[in-house]
């Protein structure tokens, strides 16, 4: 499988995760030394992420990701797109479109994503 196609598998697994609750799959992909610039510009780590999503005060009940684009540099790689999610976040009703950036490199064979950024738009 080409790199394009893994890591386009991995985001569609990871907005996948996002609905059925499932932190597992973050845990296994973020680097322990991950971290997101937020839509807000807050600087989030791997550990601030995991508990505050998968609290139970968020539930996402749908989420797709589009427009994905990956630039392969070999041991790393950058991948932007566009996520679309829905739910409600401690009992009030979301839904969140934003255009992200991620980085992967690849350790030991797997690719681990290392840092985040997301960005709210209106489209």
């Amino acid at each position: 499988m080409d790199t394009a196609t893994e890591l386009r598998l991995i985001e569609e697994q990871l907005a996948a995760s996002w609905v059925a609750g499932d932190h597992k799959y973050h845990e296994r992909i973020l680097a322990e030394d991950w971290s997101v610039i937020d839509p807000t510009g807050n600087i989030l780590t791997k550990a601030d992420v995991l508990r505050e999503a998968f609290s139970g005060d968020r539930k996402i009940t749908t989420g797709k990701i589009d427009q994905v684009s990956v630039r392969d540099f070999g041991d790393w790689a950058i991948v932007t797109g566009r996520t679309q999610m829905a739910g409600t976040y401690m009992g009030q009703k979301m839904d969140v479109k934003l255009r992200f950036t991620d980085i992967f490199v690849r350790r030991d064979g797997e690719w681990k994503c290392i840092a985040s950024q997301g960005t709210f738009i209106s489209e």
